[in-house]
């Protein structure tokens, strides 16, 4: 299971993210937690155009794929304004859900899409995958 935590700069996520880790680690459970900031500093992507910002998101979807497939449950936090990153992040999962926190802000030029309702369902590429293989 992957949770994608998204909002905006200073909306809480990392705080979130572990708070969540706490309490899962608490029942027993494997967490693995990649945050956003941490994670470009680790990968040394500066590049905060779009092209950059995907690149970025989808070096974070195939570490956590990864994560997830050794057992972890894995806890993201990154911004990840637009829907259509976030479902591109999600496909790489067996399991994922989104947590969105309001509040906020954003750096000059750029919009958040706030999720909408159908994105906040479980996604669950388990059987997609399957049927692939067959």
């Amino acid at each position: 299971m992957v949770y994608l935590i998204t909002g905006k700069a200073g909306a809480g996520k990392t705080h979130y993210a572990n708070a969540l880790a706490k309490e899962l680690m608490d029942e027993g459970r494997k967490v693995f937690i990649i945050d956003g900031d941490t994670f470009r500093k680790q990968t040394s992507n500066q590049d905060f155009s779009d092209r950059g910002r995907c690149r970025n998101l989808i070096a974070a979807s195939s570490l956590a794929r990864k994560k997830e497939e050794e057992g972890y449950i894995v806890i993201l936090a990154f911004v990840s304004p637009r829907k259509e990153w976030r479902d591109t992040m999600r496909r790489f999962w067996e399991q994922s859900i989104l947590v969105y926190l309001p509040g906020g802000t954003l750096w000059e030029g750029t919009a958040y899409e706030k999720p909408a309702l159908d994105e906040f369902k479980i996604m669950d590429n388990t059987i997609k995958k399957w049927q692939e293989q067959v």
